[in-house]
């Protein structure tokens, strides 16, 4: 049974609902008609990733979908929203166009990505948002009925919209699906008259090849009831008439393929409106303004700012975002003197949601309550919150005398912070009930509990488990990565994983082969460790595997020079805060 309504929490349900609507979506994208070849796998996995979800939001609105955090059971790839997610990779220098060539099966095994998969996602939310949903459906109905029983292409989808919709669809899905990356629009106000600007958005991709897209554009004067839409076809253009006193919001909803720019007057218009803003809107502001902090187009002020001022309130998607952050710049700070302070500060603005929720869920609470619920609890843990932690371990040894008393959706996050400061007594009693319990669901909360023991002993101990027979295969290989990410101590699941390489690499598949070592280094922040890397792939890792080395060796750049720049940043801001109080 993949659920049990006793055992099981909320985010488990989710997630189980959605894997099966995604595969659902499969017997229309890719068995009623199938891709004609690998470089169109997209039109298989970003189609059913986007049916999936449409069907799931449609069912279940309340879930927020959407807006949802993902994260990936692989725990060396990022987490967030999905289309953050593939926008984080897309703005990388090793990133690739949806449509990439694939000479082989062989290469095949590289094409299942968050590019396929979340990129040509978000593309057909984005060309759905702008064509109109029924006519994006009617388009949709002539291409499976011409093509039912048989393969396609790309181009056999653009016709098809064409077709329903009289509108250029090819020569727009051109940009999108052939070439890597996605621009950001500059908007900048003259009186009346607002200024667009597009470019390239890059992170750590100096001097990257100019490129240029057709941009189906959405923009909302904010306290109108809706979006207006147009289409981008320069590097320039202009909207007129935008009263100088109403705020303008563009991307709306953020469905989107792209990052919006404000110059200073329509930022501070926007950041008065927020109240005024619908979750999405606000999660996609937070959204650009962490990319703009990563790229170095904006310092972390500029972030926090609009942390600051966001309305009051427990909106999961909105926290989720800045957990998410956080978590980021926590983990990138280990070993840093920033860190406490950092710490202070993060707490101070997450803590007075959990205050609202409080521990004991609510009997008229929303699911999304419930989520944060949880999500809160393990920031906080992470963020070194004694109260938290003292509350997690005081309902850890009640739950030994009676599981019923922590409801299923709290026991993971409570398992991980009391695992992350675990002692040894405590880490064999979550060893003991990992060992104990048939419920996957249980036996993935104990272990995760016990990868994220901070305590370099225990850790140890953790990595250990991953040569056994205690977890199926696939849940044993990626515990290494597990302790990489949650231990604090990336050092120490590297140096296991190099020792043992044949036995964990038996434990995984053809596409885990080759980016199994590399991954391992997504936590390194320092220069030397992706020369590492590089001399380690020379004389153990097969050619197959470069482009999974590349990935790695820029993501290591990439943190060193960012954990400098957050670390100025931080004391900077931090001191700025106290003046100011």
């Amino acid at each position: 049974m993949l659920f049990d309504p006793e055992k099981s929490s909320a985010a488990t349900r989710q997630g189980i609902y959605e894997v099966i609507a995604h595969e659902t979506a499969h017997q229309w994208f890719g068995d009623l008609v199938t891709m004609a070849w690998w470089d169109n796998l997209w039109l298989n996995e970003g189609f059913a990733s986007w049916m999936g979800t449409k069907c799931t939001a449609h069912f279940n609105p309340q879930w927020e979908v959407w807006l949802e955090k993902n994260t990936p059971r692989d725990p060396t790839r990022r987490t967030g929203i999905s289309k953050e997610l593939e926008m984080e990779g897309d703005a990388r220098s090793t990133t690739h166009p949806i449509q990439q060539p694939i000479a082989n099966e062989a290469e095949a095994n590289s094409a299942f990505d968050d590019i396929t998969y979340r990129k040509g996602q978000a593309f057909l939310l984005m060309l759905e948002s702008f064509l109109g949903e029924n006519t994006f459906r009617d388009g949709i109905r002539r291409y499976m009925a011409a093509h039912k029983y048989s393969n396609s292409t790309t181009a056999d989808l653009w016709n098809a919209l064409r077709q329903a919709s009289d509108k250029p669809v090819g020569e727009i899905a051109a940009g999108w699906t052939e070439q890597p990356g996605f621009p950001v629009v500059k908007v900048k106000r003259d009186g009346e008259t607002v200024s667009l600007t597009q470019e390239r958005f890059t992170i750590h991709f100096p001097n990257a090849p100019a490129l240029q897209w057709k941009i189906p554009l959405t923009y909302l004067l904010v306290g109108d009831a809706k979006p207006q839409s147009r289409l981008m076809t320069q590097k320039i253009d202009k909207l007129r008439n935008i009263p100088v006193d109403r705020a303008l919001k563009l991307n709306a909803d953020g469905a989107g393929n792209y990052r919006v720019e404000y110059d200073d007057p329509l930022w501070e218009l926007l950041l008065d409106a927020l109240p005024k803003l619908s979750v999405a809107d606000r999660v996609n502001l937070l959204g650009d303004a962490w990319a703009f902090v990563q790229a170095n187009r904006a310092p972390l002020s500029t972030y926090f700012d609009l942390i600051e001022k966001l309305p009051a309130g427990v909106e999961l998607a909105e926290r989720e975002q800045i957990i998410n952050a956080f978590d980021y710049i926590n983990r990138l700070l280990i070993g840093n003197a920033a860190r406490e302070k950092f710490q202070n500060y993060a707490r101070s603005i997450l803590r007075p949601n959990f205050d609202q929720l409080g521990w004991e869920p609510r009997k008229d609470e929303t699911p999304r309550a419930a989520l944060l619920r949880a999500s809160l609890i393990e920031a906080l843990g992470d963020l070194n919150d004694q109260e938290i932690v003292a509350g997690c371990r005081e309902r850890f040894q009640k739950y030994i005398a009676d599981p019923g008393s922590i409801v299923p959706d709290l026991r993971a996050s409570v398992f991980r912070v009391v695992g992350h400061y675990a002692d040894d007594p405590t880490w064999i009693k979550l060893h003991e009930l990992g060992l104990k319990t048939t419920s996957t669901e249980e036996k993935q909360n104990y272990y995760e509990a016990l990868a994220a023991a901070r305590d370099p002993k225990l850790a140890a101990k953790s990595l250990q488990i991953s040569l056994t027979d205690e977890l199926p295969t696939s849940r044993a290989v990626f515990l290494v990565g597990k302790v990489a990410r949650d231990s604090d101590h990336p050092d120490l699941a590297w140096d296991f994983a190099k020792a043992n390489m044949k036995a964990l690499l038996s434990k995984t598949d053809a596409v885990g082969i080759n980016r199994y070592a590399p991954s391992l280094f997504m936590f390194f922040s320092e220069e030397s460790r992706a020369d590492e890397l590089k001399a380690y792939a020379k004389t153990n890792l097969p050619p197959t595997s470069a482009k999974e080395v590349a990935k790695a060796v820029d993501e290591i750049q990439f943190r060193s020079e960012f954990k400098k720049r957050l670390a100025n940043q931080l004391s900077a801001w931090i001191e700025n805060q106290r003046n100011r109080k």
